[in-house]
């Protein structure tokens, strides 16, 4: 999705700004602080510790975006937990070796506490709401006389003309191959794919599901399935009796 990429090149080049030591305007809480406050940090270990976190959190999304019906449910996991870790850690570092001075018992400590903490709560936040739109979803498909309309997760919905359907199967062989374009996720497969059988096809399906309906249309095949094959064997029974 260019979307997406748009937001992960973005991300990608503030980290990078932010690790050579500069960037604090990105800082959210940070850059809102009064001078005085701000003296009391090494501005420069700062960036670099967030950037560093943050460059490893872009990398690991673009990676979840590059091969997301390829990755393990195992990783999805791996990176909500280290989303958690990096939020922690720049919580913890912020306070210790990013500070320069501390009037202990002051109004300006527990100012700084402060903000740092809704900071880490902050990422931390983003970071379960990345795991929840990465792992959840659901594709909901309906047939009627004139159209089959497939709508999508954080993806575009489909809708195909009965019409225009020139052939219908039913298959438990079949593989996905590489996604061109789309959003996929911990539990979904969507958009424009590539495989040999096909070729340039579009895909709206549920990974754990092993049944698939292959719709041969005039504007290319479309390959669609329901969360489990017991779903999926009766949504193509209706798609077959509505083209009869």
């Amino acid at each position: 999705m260019i979307v997406i990429w748009i937001i992960i090149a973005l991300c990608g080049i503030c980290s990078l700004i932010l690790l050579s030591g500069r960037g604090s305007i990105f800082i959210a809480g940070y850059n809102t602080m009064p001078k005085e406050d701000k003296e009391q940090y090494d501005e420069k270990k700062l960036c670099r510790i967030t950037g560093a976190g943050m460059l490893v959190i872009t990398i690991l999304t673009a990676i979840l975006e590059t091969f997301g019906e390829k990755i393990p449910d195992w990783f999805w996991i791996f990176y909500a937990v280290l989303v958690i870790l990096i939020a922690v850690g720049i919580m913890i570092l912020s306070n210790t070796i990013c500070k320069i001075k501390e009037n202990i018992g002051s109004k300006k400590k527990r100012y700084n506490k402060v903000v740092i903490c809704v900071i880490a709560a902050s990422m931390v936040f983003s970071g379960l709401i990345m795991g929840i739109v990465f792992s959840k979803g659901k594709i909901e498909i309906t047939v009627s006389a004139s159209h089959l309309n497939i709508e999508g997760y954080w993806w575009n919905d489909y809708e195909i003309k009965t019409e225009d359907i020139e052939k219908i199967e039913l298959t438990e062989n079949f593989q996905a191959g590489t996604r061109t374009n789309g959003f996929s996720g911990a539990t979904l497969l969507q958009g424009e794919f590539e495989n040999e059988e096909q070729g340039a096809y579009t895909l709206y399906a549920y990974k754990d599901c092993k049944a698939y309906i292959i719709l041969h249309t005039k504007k290319g095949d479309v390959v669609i399935n329901e969360k489990t094959e017991k779903e999926t064997r009766e949504l193509y029974h209706e798609i077959e009796k509505t083209l009869k």
